[in-house]
């Protein structure tokens, strides 16, 4: 089978908002930006977490867009993300809070064997991270 990569796209309110929520909590960085010409909004962009790519839009409901999600919502979709440090997933939630998420499940050592939690970030995109427990 040939490589691929599954990225997910998310749809925004406040697109620029949401890369500096994004560089800042999840060490992402920007790696391509295409604004709309009067440089409101976001029509495209890339994001890379380590090798990964998130791409987002500001939404645009005048071309048909699907709207973004909306902060205290819920969203039946969540983006998750392996860690190999469980102290990470504790870091990185901290962040999210300090920085306007919403607790959905705090950091905890979960039954399957991995470090987990979930956040609604400000944006109303649920985030799940996990990281394997050493055996102890």
């Amino acid at each position: 089978m040939t490589k691929i990569t599954v990225s997910p796209y998310l749809t925004v309110k406040g697109a620029k908002t949401a890369i500096k929520f994004y560089e800042k909590v999840l060490d992402a960085r920007c790696s391509s930006v295409m604004e709309t010409e009067d440089g409101e909004r976001i029509m495209h962009a890339t994001l890379m977490i380590q090798d990964n790519p998130v791409m987002l839009s500001d939404e645009f409901p005048e071309f048909d867009g699907e709207p973004g999600a909306e902060a205290g919502k819920g969203s039946p979709v969540a983006v998750s993300i392996t860690l190999s440090d469980p102290a990470e997933v504790d870091r990185i939630y901290t962040l999210a809070m300090e920085n306007g998420s919403q607790k959905s499940h705090a950091p905890e050592d979960m039954f399957w064997g991995d470090r987990f939690c979930q956040f609604y970030d400000p944006f109303g995109h649920r985030w799940m991270l996990l990281a394997p427990v050493a055996e102890k």
